[in-house]
């Protein structure tokens, strides 16, 4: 069965990874408009920065450009560009002061620009700048199944969604959530888009999916998802998705559905091996290599085209990739010059050369 080529977008190098340390904010900015310049001229999706002030997995007084006013330059710099931000949900950003920013910035970009939300918190981020995550109690969580932060996030993200349309019709606003909460709020001008896109980041993990979904104004409302986590974990994801949306009477087929990982691009399975396993990576990231290697995208042009054709077997259609060799844009160059002009068409797996999941 033949489906349409997949999007292939690209997380900037902003810096939330550490990987514009040494550098300065010449150096920095001049790598986020080469990268915004090479996305436009291979025009296969957009260009993603978060909303983000610090590093992580750890806090470190390293370069981080802030995303929306990246976002506002970049739109002008570069112009047809596609664009996209993903933001955490309330309390950590005020709904209103969010439908605002995302309005602006889709004139200045000329309606090509996309939001996402999260429900995932970055606690060291919070804390630092004392807003407090929707966490969980301090007994931790509840055995079997999603722990009640989990759940405050999720009804969170719902909020913020709810909101964020409600604002976009520009009419006053009034809602009185538990996380989200307006008086008369007004949001004006609107986006120049109608509707326009709101992107969920979610986690495919091993609990199940319906454990892992949003409250349902959220569901409901979103144009796009983009999934982390295993091949087997996205199906499973994508199904129980589109059977939620179902349920509420929402078209599934109105959403996308991505796939949100790490790529690098190497010439031999060998050295791709050797850079999994050094000490660096598996202590900066705290995970096994395998693990690791099963939630992204690493390997030989034909081990990346194996794994991308089996995620589009599971249900993808859009790939979200941040290079893990920022600041050095090989790996991009490599995905978008080479890499996705081979993945056909057909959403079958391919024959494994030891890039496909088992």
């Amino acid at each position: 069965m033949t489906a349409a080529a997949p999007r292939w977008s690209v997380v900037a190098p902003q810096g939330a990874a550490g990987e514009l340390a040494r550098t300065g904010g010449p150096e920095g900015w001049q790598l986020l408009l080469e990268t915004a310049r090479t996305v436009r001229r291979h025009g296969r999706g957009a260009l993603w920065l978060l909303d983000r002030t610090d590093t992580t997995p750890r806090r470190a007084p390293e370069p981080v450009w802030e995303g929306w006013t990246a976002l506002a330059g970049l739109a002008a710099a570069v112009p047809g560009l596609e664009l996209g931000l993903l933001s955490p949900a309330a309390p950590f950003r005020n709904a209103a002061l969010l439908a605002k920013r995302a309005a602006s910035t889709d004139h200045i970009c000329g309606g090509r620009l996309a939001l996402g939300l999260t429900a995932a918190a970055y606690v060291p981020e919070h804390r630092s700048t004392g807003v407090a995550p929707p966490d969980e109690p301090a007994d931790g969580p509840s055995a079997g199944g999603p722990s009640p932060g989990d759940e405050r996030a999720h009804r969170a993200v719902g909020e913020t969604a709810e909101a964020l349309r409600a604002l976009w019709s520009g009419r006053p606003v009034t809602l009185a959530g538990e996380h989200v909460r307006l008086t008369a709020a007004h949001c004006v001008p609107v986006p120049r888009q109608d509707p326009l896109p709101l992107v969920l980041r979610l986690d495919a993990g091993e609990e199940g999916a319906g454990a892992r979904l949003p409250a349902d104004a959220a569901v409901r409302e979103c144009t796009a998802v983009q999934w982390t986590g295993e091949t087997r974990q996205v199906a499973a994801s994508v199904e129980e998705f589109g059977k939620r949306r179902t349920a509420l009477g929402t078209d599934p087929g109105g959403v996308r559905h991505a796939w949100a990982a790490e790529c690098r691009v190497f010439g031999s399975v060998l050295e791709r091996d050797r850079w999994l396993c050094s000490p660096h990576e598996v202590q900066f990231w705290s995970h096994h290599p395998d693990l690791l290697a099963r939630r992204s995208l690493y390997g030989t042009p034909d081990q990346i085209t194996d794994r991308a054709r089996s995620l589009l077997a599971a249900g993808v259609e859009e790939f979200v990739l941040w290079f893990r060799d920022y600041p050095d844009t090989t790996s991009l160059d490599r995905l978008l010059t080479d890499i996705a002009s081979r993945i056909d068409t057909t959403a079958g797996p391919a024959a494994g050369t030891g890039g496909a999941e088992e």
